[in-house]
């Protein structure tokens, strides 16, 4: 009877100590504390070019306005498989060299994310021809290509670091087959052998992943930064983490992994999220659901988490409301940006 008295009190001492600490790192992590902002911040974009295109613009005009007219000091490229080699064994790069070029003229720090899946919706674009391999041939395939990618690149100076795919751990957003942990973590080593002289970042969604993988498997961490999301249950919502979420949690997962993990902002929100597709939404609902006045507030939201490089997300769609009449978004950004320099 003794015995069993103490295996329930055991029991009950296990439980109230992982309830307690539970309770200790949810309110680390979601009671809001104040972040000192970076003292500098590196402000840069995403920018993908068959979205600009998608959107009717002239992609190299856009491009161009990102780095003249808006300042952006950095920028993440995502090279895309079905663009850069159409047909087996056949690269064509003149494209993409165009725009390392461009930045390197302007001193533009670079973020090639490299792999299948990459930024921009439906985030895995592979060529034809690659579709119809087996599956073991397809995989061996993108190992192949992001080895030349690598490769053809990595002599650029402005290139500080490299991308291995988009969220490669997350397996549930965007129309990709499978990929599985065991290729993430092979292709993480094909690019640390292909350029071993620069640090390779993996991506995680900010709110909805616990970023301890990317952590384990790569040299730093990338961070979606999203504040307002649309599900086809509930439509739009807000997300209610504070900035210093996003710090305490980089704090933590430096505590759990070995080596002092660099975090970034890659991915912050400053375009609307259209289920129906940006062309097709009409120019007031967005501006509706995205002010001007929301976009500011989320420049100081991201200043707040105390990151010194945030690459924000929406360059195309301000450049594109621009061209609709609606310049509003693209001077806010630009004021913004320029309170950092």
């Amino acid at each position: 009877m003794r015995k069993k008295r103490n295996r329930y009190r055991l029991l009950w001492c296990s439980i109230l100590a992982v309830g307690t600490l539970v309770a200790a790192i949810a309110a680390y992590l979601f009671i809001p504390v104040r972040v000192a902002p970076a003292e500098h911040i590196t402000w840069g974009t995403t920018f993908t070019k068959s979205y600009a295109e998608y959107l009717g613009l002239d992609w190299r005009k856009t491009y161009l306005a990102i780095l003249d007219d808006l300042g952006m000091r950095a920028i993440r490229i995502g090279i895309n498989w079905d663009e850069v080699e159409p047909e087996r064994g056949q690269f064509h790069f003149d494209d993409y060299d165009w725009m390392v070029a461009q930045a390197e003229k302007r001193s533009v720090e670079i973020l090639p994310a490299v792999g299948f899946k990459l930024p921009r919706w439906p985030e895995c674009r592979a060529p034809e021809w690659a579709m119809q391999l087996p599956q073991k041939a397809f995989e061996e395939a993108q190992l192949d290509m992001m080895r030349v990618v690598v490769t053809h690149f990595k002599q650029s100076t402005a290139i500080k670091r490299w991308q291995m795919e988009n969220e490669a751990f997350i397996e549930w957003f965007g129309d990709c087959p499978r990929m599985g942990d065991a290729l993430a973590r092979r292709k993480v080593e094909l690019v640390r052998e292909a350029d071993q002289s620069r640090p390779v970042l993996m991506t995680e969604s900010g709110e909805l992943s616990t970023w301890l993988k990317s952590a384990f498997a790569a040299d730093e961490v990338g961070l979606s930064l999203y504040r307002r999301v649309w599900s086809r249950w509930s439509g739009y919502s807000d997300y209610r983490f504070p900035p210093s979420y996003y710090t305490h949690k980089a704090r933590l997962i430096n505590a759990l992994v070995p080596g002092e993990k660099a975090f970034f902002i890659t991915e912050l929100q400053l375009e609307i999220w259209s289920p129906r597709g940006i062309p097709f939404q009409p120019v007031g609902e967005q501006m509706d659901n995205l002010t001007p006045s929301y976009l500011r507030e989320t420049f100081d939201f991201a200043r707040r988490t105390g990151f010194d490089t945030i690459y924000t997300w929406g360059a195309e769609w301000w450049y594109w409301l621009r061209a609709q009449g609606y310049p509003e978004y693209w001077e806010a950004v630009k004021s913004e940006l320029a309170q950092d320099r």
